[in-house]
This record gives C-alpha cells, structure tokens and sequence, in this order.
C-alpha cells in the first residue's frame, strides 16, 4: 500500500473499519441465512416425526398378540427350567462311570487295573463310597506313584495300601496291589 502513504491516518484507519462492517455484515447475513434453513429442516424432521407417530398409534392392538405371546413364551420357559432343575436335582453326582473315569485319569500309565469294586454303604447312604481295586505295577515305586495321585486327585481321598507283593510268575512281572480309596464329593444318593 506505497501508493496509499500519503492519506492521512484518520482516513486509513475508517477505510479498515469500513471494510471490517462489510465482512461482518456478510457474515451475520451468512449466518442468519444457516439459521433459516436449519429451522425450515427442522420443520420437516418434525413433520416426519409426526407423521410416524400417528402411523404408529393405530398399530398397539397388532402388537399386543405378540407381546402376549412372548409372555407365554417365557412362563413356559421359566417351567421347562424348573423341571431341568428337578430333574437335575434327581441326578446322582457321584456314578460308578464318573469314578471310574477319574479313576482312569489319576493311575500312571504303568499301573494296569484288574479289578474295580465301587462299595455303596448300605446303613449309612450320606456315608462316601469307597472304591476297592486291584493292580499290577511294574514295581513299588509305581505303586506308591499310585497311591500318591489318587491321595491328590479331586475325586479320591484317604487312600491305603491294602496289600502290595510280588507278582505271580505265570500272571505277569512286578508287582501285584490293593488299594481302597474313599470318594470325595458324592451324594447321599446311589450312583447307577
């Protein structure tokens, strides 16, 4: 602005804020323009809202079925659950096939079964059972590794030795034993 150097400063300085008012001018009319076509949109959102609404008010008795069929729905599965929970509850935790897969999952691989007696208490039903088996190890270490992971198995407690020796020649080599354990976590009620 070398050419506009010789204007007094009064002069130059209403220039800017002419040009300030105009821009401003501008602006507000930009902004009051937004602001109209924001409220006539709004006017059609409302519309359509409207609209939707009153296309709703009649639809309550078509949904009224539906939502009484759901009740029935859930009443009817609140009594299926009630009856898996009974039937549940008939269920013994304790079974001779638990026990013996417990059994099968606790005994080292050496350890060879012969015999499995699951004893049930015929006095005392809350009494735990107790199972009796029979093996053949290779040696007394086996044996005691037997011992050893029934005594920590979850299902078994109160593990004992009843007999260990050496194995019959014509039977097999190593040693024969047996072992009685109590079932820990059974029902009063008999297995199957």
């Amino acid at each position: 602005m070398r050419e506009l150097e010789f204007l007094p400063e009064d002069y130059l300085r209403a220039r800017f804020q002419r040009r300030i008012g105009f821009i401003r001018s501008w602006l507000l009319l930009a902004i009051g323009l937004a602001m109209v076509l924001y409220s006539l949109q709004m006017g059609t959102w409302v519309r359509d809202a409207r609209a939707e609404l009153q296309a709703l008010q009649g639809t309550g008795s078509a949904v009224e079925a539906d939502v009484e069929k759901v009740r029935r729905l859930r009443e009817e599965a609140r009594t299926y659950n009630e009856r898996i929970a009974r039937t549940e509850a008939l269920r013994p935790r304790t079974t001779v096939t638990a026990v013996l897969a417990d059994l099968v999952a606790a005994l080292p691989e050496a350890v060879r079964l012969e015999n499995l007696e699951v004893v049930w208490p015929e006095q005392d039903a809350a009494r735990p059972p107790t199972v009796w088996l029979e093996g053949v190890a290779r040696d007394e270490q086996q044996v005691t590794q037997a011992v050893a992971r029934l005594d920590a198995s979850p299902r078994f407690g109160q593990t004992i030795l009843v007999e260990s020796r050496v194995a019959e020649e014509a039977r097999s080599d190593g040693r024969t034993f047996t072992l009685e354990a109590r079932v820990v976590g059974h029902d009063a009620r008999r297995g199957e």
